[in-house]
């Protein structure tokens, strides 16, 4: 009985081993580009139109990273973008990856100004998030991408930090993030407001969310439009 399941058992691995090989051999060079690499091939299609369409003069190299963490991040080292795998799961269209990475593509940018503007930007860390933000809602739109998608693919992937002690934490709020770039649209870009990424759950989900704030902007741009009008 023994020798049997053994055999068995060998049998089993061998077929087991077959059909690995079966899926490998189904990777030819006419259909590779449909098998394998999709994700770095969007990272870098994106990527290069945000680089180009911004007549950015810096090289950015842009990487999947294997963890399955939500998380992208720019190198200070290679001066490389890299978004990790578990990123992509809550990625829904070219829009939300360009903000992603256009939001760390400036942080490269940052850090072509050697060691001395990286320390700054360690102990200043917040003011360059935003800072990140805003130039990344900028080369989105001179890309062609919707600025929108910041907050849509923001909403989703963004915790709301319980402390929020200067130093001690590296990134602001996410829902301050997400205000400062609705004000930004708001004043520099408007007609983004009435597209149909508004309609996005996500979108719709953050004005709930945000709706008294929005609502005390609003009513302030309103009140400085309405005082320019009386000049």
């Amino acid at each position: 009985m023994k020798r049997l399941l053994f055999i068995f058992t060998l049998l089993f691995i061998g077929l087991a081993s077959q059909a690995n090989e079966i899926i490998v051999s189904g990777v030819t060079t006419e259909n590779i580009w449909q098998k394998l690499g999709t994700r770095e091939q969007k990272l870098n299609i994106v990527g290069a139109k945000l680089l180009n369409a911004n007549k950015i003069n810096k090289r950015v190299v842009f990487n999947v990273n294997s963890s399955t963490s939500v998380n992208a991040f720019a190198a200070y080292s290679n001066k490389t973008v890299s978004v990790n795998k578990g990123t992509f799961n809550y990625i829904d269209n070219d829009d939300e990856l360009a903000a992603i990475l256009a939001h760390e593509i400036a942080h490269t940018i940052d850090y072509y100004g050697g060691f001395g503007k990286a320390i700054t930007m360690t102990f200043n860390s917040k003011s360059y998030e935003h800072k990140a933000d805003l130039l990344a809602i900028d080369y989105m739109v001179n890309a062609g991408y919707n600025p929108i998608a910041m907050i849509t693919v923001m909403n989703k992937i963004g915790g709301e930090s319980v402390w929020d002690w200067g130093i001690f934490w590296s990134h602001p709020k996410t829902s301050s993030r997400l205000m400062k770039d609705y004000e930004y649209i708001y004043v520099k870009y408007p007609k983004y407001l009435t597209s149909d990424m508004t309609k996005n759950i996500n979108y719709v989900n953050w004005t709930y969310t945000a709706q008294k704030d929005i609502n005390k902007f609003e009513q302030k741009e309103k009140a400085k439009a309405a005082k320019r009008g009386n000049l």
